[in-house]
Formats: C-alpha cells, structure tokens, sequence
C-alpha cells in the first residue's frame, strides 16, 4: 500500500520540470549541430571547389554558425529557457 501512496504523491510539476530539461537539451544539442554542420560545410565546400574565398559560401557558413551559436549559448546559460 506505501507504494502506491508514493505514486499518488507525485506531481506532474516534477514530470514538467524533465520534459523541460529533456527539451532544452534536445535543443543545445541541435544547435551544436547546425554549428558544427556550419564549419563542416566551408571546410568540404572550400576543399572540393577551391573556393574559400566564394562571398556565397560564407553567405551561407556565417547564417549557420551565428544561429549555432547563439542558440547553443542561450540554451547553455538559460536552460529551462529563463523560467524559475
């Protein structure tokens, strides 16, 4: 009987607060990726077309490692998105 007396004592606020986390995490971790996927490109792109000095590339490299970034840094410093 005690555990299911512990069982109805658990709130949803405690499942909220690891969906939370699970979210923001998913989210760092995307970010990570777009960053990563950003720095990747320029390095293949600019190998395999002797282009690095193509304004299109860094167009596209600059977007994608800003928004890493910036998305990583946010989610790494607020991670349940600023909410207390």
């Amino acid at each position: 009987m005690e555990k299911l007396n512990k069982a109805k004592h658990l709130s949803t606020g405690d499942m909220e607060k690891t969906e939370g986390v699970r979210k923001s995490s998913t989210a760092k971790w995307l970010y990570l990726m777009v960053l990563v996927a950003g720095i990747l490109l320029y390095i293949i792109w600019g190998a395999a077309y002797n282009a690095f000095l193509d304004i299109g590339l860094y167009s596209i490299v600059i977007l994608m490692v800003a928004f890493g970034l910036c998305g990583f840094a946010l989610y790494t410093i607020a991670p349940d998105g600023g909410k207390k």
